[in-house]
């Protein structure tokens, strides 16, 4: 699953990465979605290869992301009341500060000093948050509001924000991590929903914390326990163990004892790793920027015997895992330009899935709107030529068509009753009547016959004669001449009737494909402009 979301140690190497910003001005806020937002940062005194100020953009997306942009992207034309509310009270405000509250996955920015200073409060854990507060935490308003009863924590307008109780960052030491490591916290899923970093990571921490499977048998694993241990999460605490040459793995001890060499080997992984997170919080490293790659494999070419292979991200890390050192990625100068580049690619690609779709959806309307003319069209083709294939049996048979016209003809003049026909017809069919023969069925209720009629000529073989007979309805008021120009009569309104359904069948597909144009039209032009910009900055 691909990662969406940040961890702690992603956190940390981005609020570092975000120093630099320390200085410049907001010029404005814009949103682009209820939950994503852009900071357009300047500085007066730094100047671009263009010859005009620096400028920064700053992207905030509640409970996902936070990291700058060099992409252009769609933004409200109108400025929801959230929107409005930030620009009031930092727009043209010096950015002060920008720091990591403790360990927890939030990020403060101040703007402005003293009375007159203002923050905004990001929350990247659980359903994320945005706030905006006075000098004094106030909440002057936010995207989300909440409360924990039993924690005696609200996060509500005009209401104090508790950053005294986000989580201190402390060393762990071999004492800390042993009795850590005895002790089971399976009643502190706020804490582990904070240090987790995506929403697979969080599920399956739920689960290996309970530590059951299926069947109801313990799963606790060193992975598991260590990542409930450390709160760094379960990405994290993997690296750890495999730098300890641990395996993750490793079934817990059923009373929680583990053994020195296990608990050393820890202790001096963990430390090296709180060591590079020092550096990031408080030194002057400036972490890089990793993107691991899966590969996709596309299917095999008609030209080739192997299937092409595209590589997709898929990872994103301020420093790279010891689980992912196998696989493929791609470095970069700073985390900011990684975070950057990755989601601006997973924006593209979600465009460009979603183009697809609507193509594909629209072409399938159009080839049903196509389908069906070409049916309807079959249909009364079909239907003239039966009317000819009549009209030319008759005009096969005019001798025996006249005389079976004639005979029933007679019958009737002479005042035979229906039913009496009908067993008069039966009798001479078993006599051998040769035009008794020729009668179907008799529809005097319509004043018609079925006549069964075959293309018998003089001059065909004796093979083709054997051909089987075909029901033709002639109308007994009429000759055999005025049936056959009857069935030919019916063949022309046929025609007339399928170069009209052409006609309209024409004009409403055009119309139905110049609405479905017309639809994906600004789609088309905003997936381009996206893609454009993306190759261009790339």
């Amino acid at each position: 699953m691909v990662k969406v979301r940040m961890n702690t140690a992603d956190v940390a190497a981005e609020v570092k990465c975000l120093r630099r910003l320390i200085g410049m001005r907001c010029s404005n806020v814009y949103d682009l979605t209820p939950k994503t937002y852009v900071f357009k940062l300047m500085n007066s005194s730094g100047v671009s290869e263009s010859g005009e100020s620096e400028k920064v953009l700053l992207l905030m997306e509640s409970g996902v992301r936070l990291h700058t942009t060099v992409y252009m992207r769609d933004k409200s034309n109108t400025p929801s009341g959230f929107t409005l509310k930030l620009r009031k009270h930092i727009r043209t405000r010096r950015l002060e500060d920008v720091r990591q509250l403790g360990y927890d996955r939030i990020i403060l920015f101040q703007f402005g000093l003293g009375e007159n200073a203002n923050y905004v409060i990001l929350e990247l854990y659980a359903q994320g948050n945005i706030l905006l507060t006075d000098a004094n935490f106030t909440v002057l308003t936010l995207l989300r509001s909440h409360r924990d009863d039993d924690k005696g924590l609200a996060i509500m307008s005009r209401h104090r924000y508790p950053i005294e109780s986000c989580r201190v960052f402390e060393r762990t030491t071999a004492q800390k991590l042993q009795t850590a490591l005895m002790t089971s916290k399976e009643d502190d899923n706020d804490e582990a929903v904070k240090a987790n970093g995506n929403e697979a990571d969080i599920a399956n921490t739920g689960k290996e914390k309970h530590g059951f499977r299926k069947g109801g048998k313990s799963s606790a694993t060193l992975k598991s326990v260590l990542g409930e241990a450390l709160g760094y999460g379960p990405a994290l605490s993997e690296h750890i163990i495999l730098d300890a040459g641990l395996i993750p793995n490793t079934k817990a001890p059923k009373d929680k004892t583990w053994d020195d060499a296990t608990v050393q080997a820890l202790v001096q992984a963990v430390a090296k790793f709180e060591d590079w997170m020092l550096d990031v919080i408080s030194g002057e490293i400036v972490p890089e920027g990793y993107i691991l790659m899966q590969k996709q494999n596309l299917g095999k070419d008609s030209s080739s015997q192997t299937g092409s292979v595209s590589q997709i991200y898929d990872e994103f890390c301020p420093i790279l895992l010891n689980q992912f050192k196998s696989r493929d990625y791609t470095k970069f100068e700073t985390f900011d330009a990684s975070l950057d580049e990755f989601y601006s690619k997973i924006e593209s690609q979600r465009s460009e899935q979603q183009q697809k779709a609507k193509e594909n959806s629209a072409a399938q309307k159009l080839n049903k709107i196509r389908q069906d003319q070409e049916n309807r069209v079959h249909t009364l083709r079909k239907e003239a030529d039966h009317c000819v294939k009549m009209a030319e049996l008759i005009e096969y048979n005019l001798e025996d068509v006249d005389a079976a016209i004639l005979a029933v003809r007679v019958a009737l003049a002479k005042g035979m009753n229906w039913d009496d026909l009908s067993r008069m017809v039966k009798d001479e069919k078993k006599a051998g009547n040769p035009v008794a023969s020729l009668i179907d069925k008799l529809h005097l209720e319509r004043n018609c016959m079925t006549l069964l009629l075959a293309n018998n000529l003089d001059e065909m073989d004796d093979d083709e004669k054997t051909l089987p007979v075909d029901k033709v309805e002639v109308d007994l008021a009429l000759s055999a001449h005025a049936n056959a120009r009857r069935w030919y009569e019916l063949k022309k309104k046929q025609e007339s009737k399928q170069e009209k359904t052409m006609t309209a069948h024409e004009k409403a597909f055009k119309a139905a494909e110049k609405k479905t144009r017309l639809q994906l039209n600004q789609v088309d032009i905003n997936w381009i402009c996206l893609s454009l910009i993306y190759c261009i900055y790339s």
